[in-house]
């Protein structure tokens, strides 16, 4: 019971993980404009946003993301900050990436694909949609889902070939993982000389050799492989097991490089145990 003739000061109460959360899904889930937004109002939100990624907490990164989304409804950046504050069940999440993939396609406009393609990364206004049509394809093959997923690369690859965000890479393992070879063989043709210097291209370029009638040039590849990457063949045989964090960056060669690349690597190899069994005996 509070003492007559004195007040008590209010309790700053901070808000609870559920208050959090619910705020965060009705920002997803909110209908952007139906009209594009205009040019002056996408700046100021693209301008709050970069203030958001220097919240010092993540309750105010969500007021920050709350103000960005207010003068954009559609920020396709933006909103996947929203996603990995959340994060929803892996089907929940494909749905919001494909909604975000859409709005950002739609703020674009068909005139954008049509003129910077096939540059597309080379135009700062498109990379947002890049960003979510790249996050997209990895939660689709996290889902178990690689053939939603290889669509999804090979539509980022056909508006920039140049590929700056390295889709090629997945997608040559999962084709392979898929059994797809002559798609494999098509996009290394397509990069030629990756091999000499991407572990990923020089190890599945092992592999393909070795799925070849006759096994023409297997010894060549595999020496080559071990070149690349030397670290690499252990991540594949089992002998090192993988941490549970990547490295945010690498060398070329490296341990480093070998522990990023080898989870792609292994979804190709792991369809073929007879290759593997090979592999062992090297």
């Amino acid at each position: 019971m509070a003492t007559p003739g004195k007040s008590r000061k209010p309790t700053e109460s901070r808000p609870s993980l559920a208050d959090f959360e619910a705020r965060v899904r009705r920002l997803l889930e909110a209908e952007p404009a139906s009209r594009n937004v205009p040019l002056r109002k996408r700046e100021q939100a693209q301008s709050r946003f970069y203030d958001a990624l220097d919240a010092q907490s993540s309750e105010e990164m969500l007021e920050i993301l709350e103000e960005t989304l207010k003068l954009n409804p559609r920020h396709p950046d933006a909103r996947l900050v929203l996603l990995g504050l959340l994060p929803p069940p892996p089907d929940e999440t494909i749905t919001f990436l494909r909604q975000i993939v859409d709005d950002a396609a739609r703020e674009l406009g068909p005139e954008a694909f049509a003129e910077y393609q096939p540059h597309f990364w080379g135009f700062h206004e498109t990379r947002p949609y890049m960003r979510a049509r790249h996050e997209l394809a990895e939660q689709l093959r996290e889902a178990g889902r690689p053939e939603e997923a290889i669509r999804e690369f090979e539509g980022m690859l056909e508006l920039n070939p140049n590929d700056n965000q390295g889709v090629r890479y997945p997608l040559l393992c999962d084709y392979l993982m898929l059994d797809r070879r002559a798609e494999a063989r098509k996009l290394m043709r397509r990069y030629p000389g990756e091999q000499k210097f991407s572990p990923v291209f020089a190890w599945v370029l092992v592999l393909l050799r070795w799925l070849t009638p006759g096994r023409r040039g297997l010894e060549t590849a595999l020496e080559a492989a071990r070149k690349v990457n030397p670290y690499m063949e252990g991540y594949l045989k089992g002998h090192h097991k993988l941490p549970k964090t990547r490295p945010g960056s690498y060398a070329l060669g490296s341990r480093e490089e070998a522990i990023c690349n080898a989870d792609d690597l292994n979804r190709a190899w792991d369809r073929q145990p007879e290759a593997r069994r090979w592999l062992m005996e090297q």
